[in-house]
């Protein structure tokens, strides 16, 4: 749903999906910098599921996506730019026993109670992860909430593993979380812009394109930093 003949001036659309990861830690900034750099371009956005937004790109009906592209489906229809790689890490309440040990595993998570956030396909990518590793976790509880997954957390409830960009120190009770490294989980959460293989591209995807770009090199830099 990308167009216009003009780059400074137009309307952008954009789908995306993952109302908790794409939007709420990475899109917000991205379009920051683009109205900053475009005032006169008009800037829609329409979240939607992957699964139909991935549709919609097949068949053309939009130019271009933000998603997390670890789930996507249509590769061969599809090209995708990863924009930030999100290591996972394993949060915890602090003086929780693990945080003793000096490597930490899936096999050692798995026997803990696992606090599952399901909201942006999160459960579908944790599945992945876990059949890859022939482990079965004992999950405590599922929530769409990131928040609710930081309360229960801190509270003592369970363990969480989640993406870094999730991360924040406290909950919202002023509770502290503290996150750790798990030595075989090296598979990131991708997030990044998907558009259909070999169609012509709109003017004012590239511009968008270029500042999409800069702000995931910031992203990274700043994952590295806090890692």
């Amino acid at each position: 749903m990308l167009g216009g003949a003009d780059k400074s001036n137009g309307d952008l659309g954009t789908y995306i999906t993952g109302a908790d990861m794409v939007a709420g830690y990475f899109l917000v900034e991205l379009l920051t910098r683009f109205k900053s750099a475009y005032p006169n371009v008009t800037v829609q956005v329409v979240e939607d599921e992957r699964p139909y937004i991935e549709h919609l790109l097949v068949s053309g009906e939009i130019d271009i996506g933000v998603l997390i592209l670890s789930n996507i489906e249509d590769r061969d229809a599809l090209q995708t730019e990863v924009l930030m790689h999100s290591p996972y890490r394993l949060w915890l309440p602090p003086l929780h026993p693990l945080l003793e040990h000096e490597s930490i595993s899936l096999a050692d998570v798995a026997k803990q109670p696992l606090i599952q956030l399901n909201a942006d396909e999160m459960d579908v990518h944790a599945r992945r992860i876990w059949s890859r590793a022939g482990l079965k976790p004992e999950i405590a509880m599922k929530t769409a909430s990131t928040e609710a997954v930081r309360s229960l957390v801190a509270a003592g409830m369970g363990v969480s593993i989640q993406p870094d960009m999730a991360y924040r120190a406290w909950s919202l009770e002023g509770n502290m979380i503290e996150a750790r490294k798990l030595d075989d989980l090296l598979e990131p959460l991708d997030i990044g812009l998907a558009w259909r293989r070999g169609s012509a591209r709109p003017e004012l995807v590239t511009p968008f394109l270029t500042i999409a770009r800069e702000n995931g090199s910031k992203h990274a830099a700043g994952l590295k930093h806090s890692i």
